[in-house]
């Protein structure tokens, strides 16, 4: 296998004639749009209610951010009150010896209070305020660690919190999914695919190179969609889950397009297949059907666990075992595209 090969093919397949380019790059972006002047997802900064024990030297570094709107309180149960009356995303009162942590490095534990309403993304801006004003007062780095209390009910869903699965779904689809199929389809209909067969590029190579441009457009434009409405927490996670996502959908297309004799089959197969596929972004707008249905589908554990990190701030002990699914569907999904590509080359 070459990677200098793999290089030239993925050069190749970015045809900018190929309406499913400007599809998968303006897709997201276009929905991004809907998110923000539709439905207006956006919000303003998140609202934090401080009462200092001490010197008030936090408040006063809190003060100097603009991430956040600061709330002072004037005693300590105001704080709670605050955030059980639903006035501000998060509370947070500093002990005394808050400021003697700082100066000796000591690890310490500062309880925070979490409006059950407020979105990941407002908790974790919060949350990294304060540990960058801590930051500034402290000669060492501070050691923290964050009790979290949660006040309320969870919070409510929105409509368009409700719609997030099926737009995570939409970018795996523009990308990952379709131009792969594309790829195929169109070196087919140009009669350059069996051209391409004939010199030192194997079968294998022609499809990784055409998979890895659909994962990594797929990627990218799934991540900037999520940065663009409900923001990024835990980056790790779901660079994670959108990458799996994205090969999964990768695999999908490449044998879709070795199954397409052309661009009319494909786009028929691809009408027939997109139910599938969507079915349990749908299923989750009503939670009033039963969401076991959904779970039946494979595109469920790409769209669910991106959909539980981002809105309720949820991690890998809550959604780990539904990534490791995943991970078992490329597995299983992966067997049949090496069949028929070897039938292909053998062809």
């Amino acid at each position: 296998m070459s990677f200098r090969r793999i290089f030239i093919i993925m050069k190749k397949s970015l045809n900018p004639r190929n309406p499913y380019i400007i599809f998968a790059f303006l897709g997201p972006l276009f929905y991004a749009l809907i998110f923000q002047f539709i439905f207006g997802l956006w919000k303003l900064k998140p609202t934090v209610a401080v009462y200092d024990m001490g010197d008030n030297a936090i408040v006063r570094e809190l003060e100097k951010s603009e991430a956040i709107e600061l709330v002072k309180a004037d005693f300590s149960q105001e704080v709670r009150k605050l955030v059980e009356e639903k006035k501000v995303d998060m509370g947070v009162i500093f002990p005394k010896d808050t400021r003697k942590f700082l100066v000796t490095g000591e690890k310490f534990t500062l309880k925070i209070y979490v409006n059950g309403d407020s979105l990941a993304r407002s908790r974790a801006i919060a949350a990294a305020t304060i540990v960058n004003a801590l930051r500034e007062l402290s000669p060492k780095s501070p050691s923290i660690t964050f009790d979290q209390v949660r006040l309320g009910e969870e919070k409510p869903l929105t409509t368009l919190e409700l719609f997030l699965p099926f737009f995570i779904i939409i970018a795996i689809l523009l990308g990952s999914y379709m131009l792969p199929a594309s790829f195929i389809v169109n070196e087919r209909e140009k009669r350059t695919l069996y051209a391409l067969l004939v010199t030192p590029a194997s079968y294998l190579e022609i499809i990784l190179g055409f998979g890895v441009v659909g994962v990594t457009i797929s990627l990218a434009m799934g991540m900037l969609l999520l940065l663009l409405t409900v923001g990024i927490t835990q980056p790790f996670l779901l660079l994670l889950t959108f990458l799996l996502g994205s090969i999964l959908g990768a695999e999908w297309g490449l044998t879709l397009g070795i199954l397409s004799k052309d661009q009319t089959a494909l786009m028929a197969n691809l009408k027939a297949l997109n139910l599938f596929i969507m079915a349990p972004a749908i299923i989750m707008l009503f939670p009033n059907w039963p969401q076991w249905i959904a779970k039946i589908f494979p595109t469920y554990y790409i769209a669910n666990p991106i959909f539980r990190i981002t809105i309720y701030g949820e991690g890998w002990n809550e959604v780990g075992w539904q990534i490791l699914l995943l991970t078992g569907f490329i597995v299983i999904f992966f067997f049949p595209l090496i069949l028929l590509s070897k039938r292909i080359q053998k062809a």
